[in-house]
């Protein structure tokens, strides 16, 4: 066997890899830009060839340091679990997930106790704050969200998966039509209440696009962080809001929202499963990516989204 390099070299060449640069990595790893570059010299001595292009300004990684960066991410995670295991003395493993917010709340969290049934032995935590992850950081294993709801990740180091189709549509409580009549066409929404997700404020300019109209003036409208916010408001008659009928099934089927149109053009959006390839070597995300990928299709979500109609007006 060909001797190993010095375990600091891996480190320091990943935090460069993922920062693609020195002097952020040095800020990370609380060391000067020199240590790093000395450190990822070595590492390219040993393997006989460079990591990285360099000039005076920057640094990239070239193809054979993508490739290589793969297999030492996963080499630092394994070893990251063994020293867990052994420190604890347990054999528990620990998923990190990362949802977006109305699928956690609505569609991922009902599901996730057959999962902690099934494996007893994964502690699982799940965050919500998707639109401040960078999916090229390697501090989670998992992230779940809707196309566009978070950082590009670099191609060759994420795994994209569809877990279910969606769409967009326009909709509101029964209370609603009450007071401001049932709307005869869009020109009607530019003078309704409307409400829209802080972390989603495109939403309705996306959905008035999608029937070739300009987008309606928000300035006035109310807007709210969380989706259950969101949610409450509108069934509460405030206003109306654009929603994923995937996270708001019940509220459908029972009639407590109802699009606001008969025909409309609703706007399809894809829930994904996301990971790196690193990732993807654990047991224990093998073992959540089998298990939600074998919960699908959703038959209520499905039945709901196929009973909306998708006319144009």
């Amino acid at each position: 066997m060909s001797p190993l390099p010095p375990l600091e070299c891996l480190r320091f060449f990943d935090a460069a890899a993922r920062h693609q640069s020195f002097a952020r990595a040095a800020e990370e790893l609380q060391v000067t830009p020199a240590a790093v570059a000395h450190r990822v010299k070595t590492l390219e001595k040993h393997l006989g060839h460079t990591l990285f292009d360099r000039d005076r300004r920057s640094v990239s990684l070239n193809s054979r340091g993508k490739a290589c960066w793969g297999d030492v991410q996963g080499i630092l995670t394994e070893i990251g679990e063994v020293i867990d295991r052994y420190r604890s003395g347990s054999q528990i493993r620990r998923l990190s997930i990362v949802v977006v917010e109305s699928v956690a709340e609505r569609w991922l969290m009902p599901k996730i106790a057959d999962f902690n049934a099934a494996q007893p032995d994964i502690a699982i935590e799940i965050e919500t704050d998707h639109l401040g992850v960078d999916p090229n950081r390697n501090d989670f294993d998992v992230w779940i969200t809707y196309d566009g709801g978070t950082k590009a990740p670099s191609a060759d180091v994420a795994l994209r998966e569809t877990l279910f189709e969606d769409s967009l549509i326009a909709l509101c409580s029964p209370a609603l039509f009450e007071t401001h009549g049932r709307p005869r066409n869009l020109a009607d929404l530019y003078s309704w209440p409307l409400l829209y997700h802080l972390g989603w404020p495109s939403d309705w300019a996306q959905w008035f696009a999608a029937q070739g109209s300009p987008p309606p003036d928000l300035s006035h409208s109310s807007g709210f962080r969380l989706c259950s916010m969101l949610l409450h408001a509108t069934l509460k008659g405030m206003g109306a809001a654009v929603g994923r009928p995937a996270t708001m099934v019940p509220e459908l089927e029972q009639g407590a929202l109802v699009p606001l149109f008969d025909r409309y053009n609703a706007v399809p959006t894809r829930c994904c499963l996301m990971t790196t390839a690193a990732a993807r070597r654990k047991p224990e995300v093998q073992a959540f990516r089998e298990w939600i990928l074998e919960s699908l299709p959703d038959p209520a979500v499905k039945a709901t989204l196929a009973g909306a109609p998708r006319d144009r007006y």
